[in-house]
């Protein structure tokens, strides 16, 4: 199972109920014997329950998929996107923990929300846009599978009629297919480097007076290197983190939950991933489950506070809805 671990960190960090699906293109090996399907139906249920299968050009039942894999050439004119020239055999495909050869293409399944947070993880990885070429024709096949093969890119889709009335997608659903190259960069990417960024405060004593000031009015006091305040039955932590620039635009509320155990703590991140929405933060540290909720000031810390109510509020709702997320994972999370 070398994929194993990547694809349960992949599917934790985003939230995904569905497994990244492997796709193998192959030139020679034995296939399954199926009935006919089309390949993004198969791609749906591989993500869904878990099947694996190989499958050559007579188990297909869709004449897209047949041009957009490589199966077959086409007969008038050029089709756009395909795998060409069309020496395709079989093609694989499989669960990514499951998957037992080296893909050629990862494939996920998401809402717009959550693929929105893959495009941006990708995109500080890389330091630059994720640009996609999509029609809504050839779906699956040729936007997700075709173009990350023949363009060696990270390439978009939202799906076509045929996937969405065939294929079993939820309305709310599209999908984005990765070169594994691309799928290991973004996986591997996928550390506690946000969490500590947002977490990373600068020195009390740096902050200009009437920063300090405005904080110390909402209920908190000066430390360190963060602020801290009570609220309700909570500690929340205030951090004023600085951007690449140097410039503080923006402040993280925290607040750190504390299990029995790491082993509890742990078992939580479950729990975590399905209360915690973008752009709320979760980590695990030692047998504590760091929850932040970055807040974007859209300009400096010094301009926003000068805006007196308004910046209050902001603060004011930040810390309501962190408490409330926060009060709805201890809930749910038994083994506290």
């Amino acid at each position: 199972m070398k994929y194993a671990e990547v694809s349960s960190r992949f599917r934790r960090f985003f939230e995904l109920p569905a497994s990244p699906v492997a796709v193998k293109i192959n030139s020679d090996k034995p296939h399954d014997e199926l009935a006919p399907r089309r390949y993004c139906e198969m791609v749906r249920l591989s993500a869904s329950h878990g099947d694996t299968f190989t499958f050559t050009v007579d188990d297909l039942s869709c004449a897209s998929a047949e041009l957009a894999l490589g199966f077959e050439e086409p007969k008038y004119g050029e089709v756009y996107p395909r795998i060409k020239p069309a020496d395709t055999t079989s093609v694989t495909l499989a669960p990514l923990e499951k998957a037992d050869f080296e893909p050629d293409v990862v494939i996920v399944i998401g809402n717009p929300r959550k693929i929105m947070r893959m495009a941006t993880t990708l995109g500080k990885i890389h330091g630059r846009e994720v640009s996609s070429k999509f029609k809504g024709e050839f779906a699956v096949c040729g936007e997700c599978t075709a173009i990350p093969v023949m363009e060696n890119t990270v390439n978009l889709s939202l799906l076509c009629a045929g996937a969405r009335m065939f294929g079993g997608y939820e309305k709310d659903e599209i999908a984005v297919g990765f070169p594994m190259q691309e799928f290991e960069v973004l996986a591997e990417g996928l550390t506690r480097d946000e969490i500590t960024a947002a977490l990373c405060g600068c020195l009390m004593d740096d902050l200009p007076s009437k920063v300090i000031d405005t904080i110390l009015g909402l209920g908190f006091v000066k430390g360190t290197d963060h602020f801290t305040g009570r609220f309700g039955n909570e500690i929340v932590r205030f951090y004023t983190p600085k951007d690449t620039k140097g410039k503080i635009t923006s402040v993280t509320l925290h607040v750190p939950v504390k299990f029995k155990d790491a082993e509890a703590a742990m078992s939580a991140l479950d729990v975590a991933a399905e209360v915690f929405e973008d752009p709320m933060l979760f980590g695990q540290r030692d047998n504590w489950v760091d929850v932040a909720l970055p807040v974007d000031l859209g300009e400096s810390i010094n301009r926003a506070v000068m805006r007196g109510e308004k910046f209050n509020s902001l603060m004011t709702k930040g810390i309501d809805v962190l408490l409330a997320h926060v009060g709805r994972f201890k809930r749910k999370s038994p083994s506290k």
